[in-house]
């Protein structure tokens, strides 16, 4: 498989280096193995910010609740307990090197501008890791980025999901300084969406035959809302992995697992 690079413009369709690193990403994640967890159905907890779903429709359309059994791919099963998605998710780095300094925080800017933002999650810490640290615990490699198991079963696993800051060995078109921060961004927010239940977009049995990409680790259990093509987790967006930027279906699925803010 040849190695590529991501190139971070908001183009309308992918160009070469851009499908280059898609291919990149499934090669790895399928050769190195996505460790994901699938719990039993029974173990799924109370959906929304409170469990009272006749509550949280009231704040949708009528579309919008007509919609909302038909799309974004969640594992309902590894949502957070709302507890921790009100209190804060703990976030620490593994790999807490001075030189990230800048990258740690682009990182977590990203995340506060994406899932915090359009949703009542809340990410804490961001600091060292200790032994026996709770949340979501990030090491930095020049591998693959990764997410090891999907939501709330990643909480606690030492180097449950990885970054790369240095884009050497991994899409090293991202190593060049007007590329690195946008492509940080992206595949932070992409990532994170792992880390709070979201399956690959591809993975839906409802994928048109237009998207070619294969699905990849754990599939979701349950559809929201209609087959996105603009999702940050769709490895089918014409736009890079939406640059960043939550589509209009993610922010509506993000809301109704995890509440409004």
């Amino acid at each position: 498989m040849t190695r590529g690079a991501i190139l971070c413009l908001a183009a309308t369709s992918l160009s070469a280096q851009e499908s280059k690193i898609l291919n990149d990403i499934d090669w790895n994640e399928k050769t190195e193995g996505s460790l994901f967890s699938v719990p039993s159905g029974n173990e799924a907890p109370e959906i929304g910010a409170s469990g009272d779903t006749e509550l949280f429709y009231g704040t949708l359309t009528a579309e919008q609740e007509a919609n909302i059994v038909d799309k974004a791919f969640p594992l309902m099963a590894a949502k957070w307990p709302q507890n921790y998605a009100t209190e804060g998710i703990f976030v620490c780095w593994e790999d807490f090197d001075e030189a990230h300094e800048h990258d740690r925080k682009v990182v977590r800017d990203a995340v506060a501008q994406s899932w915090e933002k359009h949703s009542a999650l809340t990410f804490i810490g961001w600091d060292e890791c200790v032994d026996g640290q709770e949340g979501i615990r990030i090491g930095v490699e020049d591998s693959n980025p990764r997410v090891r198991y999907l939501g709330k079963k990643v909480n606690g696993v030492p180097r449950g999901m990885i970054l790369n800051f240095t884009y050497g060995f991994f899409s090293p078109t991202c190593a060049q300084e007007d590329l690195k921060d946008q492509c940080t961004k992206m595949i932070a927010v992409h990532e994170f969406g792992h880390a709070i239940g979201f399956a690959h977009e591809q993975n839906r049995h409802d994928t048109p035959e237009e998207c070619t990409k294969k699905p990849q680790g754990t599939k979701g259990d349950t559809m929201l809302t209609p087959w996105d093509k603009d999702s940050v987790m769709n490895y089918c967006n014409p736009v890079q992995m939406g640059n960043g930027k939550l589509s209009e279906l993610d922010i509506l699925a993000v809301q109704y697992i995890y509440g409004k803010d």
